[in-house]
């Protein structure tokens, strides 16, 4: 018996991890037996693999389920009957059914050993595909997808620090005078950038906080090199969800600012590595990609006008662990485009503020979200800069409110 419900906690909590209507907290199973005395037991929880493993062991609330068959449904992230799975009484037959890929199946032995056996080489050779279109279809429907499909998924994460890095805020080398605006004339060697908020949404309240620690180079005077390390830690109700991923960009200036009623023009490539899990949503993945960042700018006076456009792919890795495989299902291009203009004072202090339309072009959850930022600087001298401002992420049924710091220190 023990063998048999360690094997489906295998499947669903190791197929559950095999990549890496609204309640208080973002899961939810509900189990009834279907055998014996009559019994439904609804809980839920911020870990789905606690409330999967104590259903399938008969463990915690689920205790008095013990010895008799049992029927269950998880419901993850809004979404019901995610995961369906049952046992029979004498643990001979376990069956797993994910109704969004159409996926069944159905484990039958002699004895809980032969079960386990089935069940094993099943995930294994099977499972983290399975699993891996799983997860790719709660990107697709839920606001808790982890890599993809909403604004403070993976991908759309690392897409905002480009942007933000390359099209709305560039400074990668100095432009040359007079362009006086911080994010023209900052010539950083080192920026770090920290951020957080707060988000809302139809799976689940939360917050989330992170950062990026950047260092940039300079090849003659129109192209530079930069490698950024950005990262996120967010809380959806409990269930905790980390993001990490690594930018290498060549800023390209296109074309030289020269002063009043005049254009610039930086063109930056980016290469882009990144992983996001959560043990707690027995979701994750590592993926690549790149992309392109256009920023053109206008001076007028004392103000000036940037047109920020930015396209980026991301696909899903596979990694081996072991004898296990774990897949990452995703293929995603987010595309950005926005207006910024900045005022300037004098040579040291300046106000911005912007407006980013954000689309998946692949199906998503949230496929596109309204970005509005403001944000105050001041030149701290000639080899330093700082930027404290305010952005939202706007959508239906995912509301982000968020401040963010940027400080330029050159060498």
């Amino acid at each position: 018996m023990f063998a048999v419900r360690t094997s489906a906690v295998f499947l669903i909590a190791v197929m559950l991890l095999a990549s890496i209507s609204r309640a208080d907290e973002p899961f939810g199973i509900s189990a009834e037996s279907t055998s014996g005395t009559p019994k439904t037991i609804t809980l839920s929880g911020s870990s789905v693999v606690d409330l999967v493993r104590n259903v399938i062991k008969n463990e915690s609330q689920f205790a008095s389920l013990a010895n008799q068959g049992v029927s269950a449904s998880l419901r993850y992230g809004g979404i019901n009957n995610a995961i369906q799975f049952g046992k029979n009484a004498s643990n001979t037959s376990t069956t797993v059914s994910i109704p969004s890929i159409h996926f069944t199946r159905t484990f039958t032995g002699a004895n809980a050993s032969d079960v386990e056996k089935q069940i094993e080489n099943f995930a294994k050779k099977n499972g983290a595909s399975i699993y891996g279109d799983f997860l790719r279809s709660i990107n697709e429907h839920s606001t808790l997808g982890v890599t993809d499909g909403n604004p403070l998924s993976t991908t759309a994460l690392l897409a905002d620090y480009s942007y933000t890095l390359f099209g709305l805020q560039p400074a990668p080398f100095a432009f040359e005078d007079p362009m006086d605006r911080l994010d023209a004339t900052a010539e950083p060697r080192w920026r770090f950038d920290s951020w957080g908020g707060v988000s809302h949404t139809d799976s689940g309240d939360g917050y989330f906080a992170g950062g990026a620690f950047t260092l940039a180079f300079r090849f003659a005077d129109r192209v530079g090199l930069s490698l950024a390390t950005p990262f996120t830690y967010r809380n959806v109700d409990g269930a905790s969800i980390f993001d990490v991923g690594e930018e290498v960009s060549l800023p390209i200036l296109a074309i030289k600012p020269k002063g009043d009623r005049t254009m610039s023009w930086l063109i930056t490539p980016t290469f882009i590595a990144g992983a996001g899990g959560s043990i707690d949503a027995a979701s994750g993945g590592i993926f690549m990609g790149g992309g392109a960042t256009s920023s053109l700018s206008y001076q007028l006076s004392t103000f000036t006008f940037t047109l920020a456009n930015q396209l980026d792919y991301f696909h899903g890795v596979p990694i081996q662990i072991g004898d296990y495989k774990f897949d990452t299902n995703l293929n995603q291009e987010v595309l950005k485009n926005g207006l910024k203009v900045t005022k300037i004072f004098g040579r040291t202090i300046f106000f911005d503020a912007s407006i980013t339309r954000s689309d998946f072009l692949q199906r998503a959850a949230i496929d596109h979200y309204w970005t509005p930022a403001a944000g105050a600087g001041v030149r701290l001298g000639d080899n330093a800069g700082l930027r404290i401002g305010y952005f939202g992420d706007f959508a239906r049924r995912f509301n982000v409110n968020g401040g963010d710091i940027q400080l330029y220190i050159n060498y």
